[in-house]
């Protein structure tokens, strides 16, 4: 990783500045909702402890008797169906003895009068209306059987027909009010809609339908409040405009609501619809914003009946069983939070009688509250700006300081690298005038290259140095072992003499190729280059090589179009001859040796491959060094490791390169010259 990323990564530990914010912000949120909930929870505490002993007793009276009464927006219309009732899965349900007739009753409330919905599930073969169409005895219709009570009376009604539609029903007696109703006929029953004065208290209502046992034999099925076609069980009518309502209305504020509810959840009064209109809409950006602080476990805030009818168990249940329970929800597209809480109602009783206080009911009170929301957005607004904006300006200043300081190292590794090439002159380095530590680096960057340099120069001279110093003491021994080899001498010094004269053999071989050496650093400068078609050129190098290596397979691969190149041809050539002298005296007679060109775009691929060996486990770029050679040194004859270092010097002198591989499985070895076009 470069340096300024390094430090860029580092100045992401002031990241722990705005998340600190973040954690503080969010405790603040914490405890303000905590706060906010222990005073929704004091005051639900008030309006149960305050509440009138009068209210108290209509909840324990209405404890299972009640028709949950529902506000209906508009004066239902009868058809049949129950799409202009809301909440119309919310409803009290009977079924038969035998669960073969089911009961559901849903009852509201528009103006002045009441209205009932009922739906009837007969899973018999034949249709009330069918039936009814044979039957004249209204005493023994299938239907629904209604009793009703008010001020003015009991009445009862048969409210049973022969076909599908609005109709009008007549009470029994003759009495009561006559009744709107609207019956529907579905593949499960029946659906029923009924419209009923506003001055009934209660009803007993419940569907009968027959049931056959025998041909022209039957008995009736029932469900609902009454023993059998008599007057049974009383649901009473609870109306939201009673005192208890009231009474809550007046207990809370404008932005709060209670309910007061059942050990079932069933809503016995209602204070009214709070003010929740809000006026703080938020962003996106603010919506997660807000998400990501406040609790992730905090729902969405549920839509609901303008008047609900019944709340879920669980805020219920626990207040029943006589503790409380809270439950948070936000509003998806407003700065605004709610709070649902629910506290036991006690029944005010004898407590000297030892008399345990049980619930009897629920209150349930909900609270819109703005303040902690929009507080903890703009705490966390201003903090994030701020830290945001610390961490920008740190994390832009180490970058700038980091990008400075890359490009002083940048600059002095590029100055080292250009001196270190073979010519061994070196550059004034850069930085060396600066008194910090790359500074102190470049100056000691530069000494050590001038060392370096002093030293290559010394290396590079001692080549030439030794071959013409030895020269003459070589030819001195030399003719001094000749003159001792023509007189008379015994095979022990014949044998001394010979060992001598092969070892003068390889010190002339090492002085020839040092001299072969420096005399091709200085043709380099004065060869002749010529546009060369090369692939002619290494027809004739491969048919004399065959003649020379007589025996050895020598293949020669040329591309189809001719590869012409500006080069020096006598270099190009001693090069090549080097390669292939190598890959000769590296293989083996049954080996196979390759010369092959090849042109690409921007060069051409001078190769030459051989077949039985690879290369020793070093570096590959070390073998065309100076006196680095390939060859096992129990082979015979003179391999002082110049050659691969000329083909090198042609290579580097054509503004190209050398490199050698091994081929796949170990097949042998490839060096490939790489000259530009």
């Amino acid at each position: 990783m470069r340096l300024r990323n390094q430090l860029l990564a580092l100045s992401l530990l002031t990241l722990l500045l705005p998340w600190s914010g973040w954690k503080l912000v969010q405790e603040l949120e914490n405890f303000l909702r905590e706060a906010e909930e222990n005073s929704l929870l004091a005051s639900a505490r008030t309006i149960s402890r305050a509440m009138p002993v009068q209210i108290q007793d209509e909840l324990k009276l209405a404890r299972g008797q009640i028709l949950p009464l529902r506000q209906l927006p508009t004066e239902p219309i009868a058809d049949g169906y129950l799409t202009d009732w809301p909440e119309a899965d919310l409803g009290i349900t009977f079924e038969s003895p035998a669960s073969n007739l089911k009961l559901d009753i849903l009852a509201g409330r528009f103006n002045s009068r009441f209205f009932l919905a009922l739906k009837v599930t007969d899973p018999g073969d034949i249709k009330a209306t069918t039936f009814n169409a044979g039957v004249n005895d209204v005493a023994q219709r299938a239907g629904i059987i209604l009793y009703t009570q008010s001020k003015r009376g009991q009445h009862s009604y048969m409210v049973s027909t022969e076909a599908p539609g609005q109709f009008t029903v007549d009470s029994l007696g003759g009495q009561g009010t006559r009744l709107e109703a609207a019956w529907m006929d579905d593949e499960d029953g029946y659906k029923l809609e009924l419209g009923l004065p506003g001055d009934i208290e209660r009803i007993s209502v419940g569907a009968v339908a027959p049931a056959f046992t025998m041909t022209g034999v039957s008995s009736d099925r029932f469900a609902g409040t009454l023993n059998r076609r008599q007057q049974g069980e009383w649901l009473e009518l609870v109306s939201r405009d009673d005192d208890a309502a009231l009474w809550l209305a007046n207990m809370v504020s404008e932005k709060s609501r209670a309910w007061l509810v059942q050990a079932d959840g069933w809503v016995v009064a209602d204070s009214g619809p709070a003010d929740n209109q809000s006026d703080s809409k938020l962003t996106w950006a603010e919506r997660m914003l807000y998400q990501a602080v406040a609790d992730s476990r905090m729902q969405l805030r549920q839509e609901q009946a303008v008047w609900p009818l019944q709340f879920a168990a669980d805020i219920v249940q626990p207040a029943m069983e006589g503790g409380s329970e809270a439950l948070w929800s936000r509003d998806a597209d407003s700065a605004t939070v709610y709070n649902l809480v629910a506290v036991p109602v006690m029944a005010n009783i004898d407590l000297s009688a030892g008399e345990n206080r049980t619930p009897i009911g629920a209150v349930v009170l909900e609270a819109r509250s703005e303040g902690l929301l929009l507080m903890t957005n703009r705490a966390l607004g201003r903090f994030s700006f701020v830290a945001l904006l610390m961490v920008l300006v740190l994390a832009a200043g180490l970058w700038l300081f980091a990008s400075r300081l890359s490009r002083r190292v940048q600059k002095l590794s590029s100055a080292v690298s250009s001196a270190m090439d073979d010519t061994g002159r070196v550059p004034d380095l850069p930085l060396t005038n600066s008194a910090d530590e790359v500074g102190e680096l470049a100056r000691n960057t530069e000494k050590l290259l001038r060392a370096v340099a002093e030293y290559t120069n010394y290396l590079q001279k001692l080549a030439g140095r030794l071959s013409h110093e030895l020269k003459t003491p070589i030819a001195i021994t030399r003719s001094s072992l000749e003159n001792l080899a023509s007189q008379p001498l015994d095979a022990k010094a014949r044998e001394y003499v010979d060992r001598a004269s092969e070892g003068l053999d390889r010190q002339a071989a090492i002085v020839r190729a040092m001299s072969e050496a420096q005399r091709l650093e200085g043709s380099v400068k004065t060869a002749d280059w010529d546009l060369v078609n090369i692939g002619d050129m290494l027809r004739h190098s491969v048919a004399a090589y065959r003649a020379v290596h007589a025996g050895r397979k020598i293949r020669l691969e040329l591309p189809e179009a001719a590869c012409e190149l500006h080069c020096a041809p006598e270099l190009i050539a001693q090069a090549l001859d080097k390669l292939v002298d190598n890959a000769v005296g590296l293989s083996t007679d049954e080996c196979e040796v390759v010369v092959s060109l090849a042109c690409e775009q921007g060069g051409c691929l001078l190769s030459v491959a051989n077949e039985g060996t690879h290369l020793p486990g070093i570096l590959h770029d070390h073998l065309f060094d100076s006196l680095v050679s390939l060859r096992d040194k129990k082979v015979s004859g003179q391999h002082l490791g110049l050659g691969l270092n000329i083909v090198r010097l042609v290579a580097e002198a054509h503004g190209g390169t050398v490199k050698a591989r091994n081929l796949p499985n170990d097949k042998g070895v490839e060096f490939t010259i790489r000259i530009p076009f």
